[in-house]
């Protein structure tokens, strides 16, 4: 997964678009390739504060999913309307 450079220990939070899976920027309008990364995602300095923002975005916007990676570009969860995603 793509992500900005992190420090470790900081978390990046990414959104989607529910119905489709269209990745958006910061500003909430879809990613194109080739656009900056860096408008992808939001970094907090711990993990609660990227769930915690997540949720918040779900709640203001339920037609996203919110994902969250950690500093070493991993996958650690992912949230929708529903709660934590499964895969």
């Amino acid at each position: 997964m793509d992500i900005p450079s992190l420090n470790e220990n900081q978390f990046a939070v990414g959104r989607a678009a529910l119905a489709t899976g269209n990745v958006l920027r910061n500003d909430g309008e879809i990613f194109k390739a080739g656009e900056n990364i860096n408008e992808l995602y939001e970094v907090f300095e711990s993990y609660d504060d990227a769930i915690e923002f997540s949720l918040q975005k779900i709640k203001n916007n339920p037609e996203i999913e919110c994902w969250i990676a950690d500093s070493k570009g991993n996958h650690v969860i992912t949230f929708d309307k529903n709660g934590e995603r499964k895969f």
